[in-house]
């Protein structure tokens, strides 16, 4: 990849997708597994990782002006 069009050496660079990938040595998931995440334990039941989820989200405030 040219230097010129490198965002990493150039903030107005417009490198293309394949320049994008090229540079990150990145290429397309053959195995879809690869991408789930281990951050919730299976024990526990979807209804705690829900409000867990919205308390993360900010959305369990009581005073919803703040």
């Amino acid at each position: 990849m040219d230097r010129s069009n490198d965002p990493r050496q150039n903030f107005y660079a417009s490198p293309t997708v394949d320049e994008l990938i090229g540079q990150q040595g990145k290429g397309p998931v053959h195995d879809p597994t690869v991408l789930l995440g281990d951050f919730w334990p299976e024990d526990e039941p979807v209804e705690e990782f829900l409000v867990a989820l919205h308390e993360w989200r900010g959305h369990d405030r009581s005073d919803r002006a703040a």
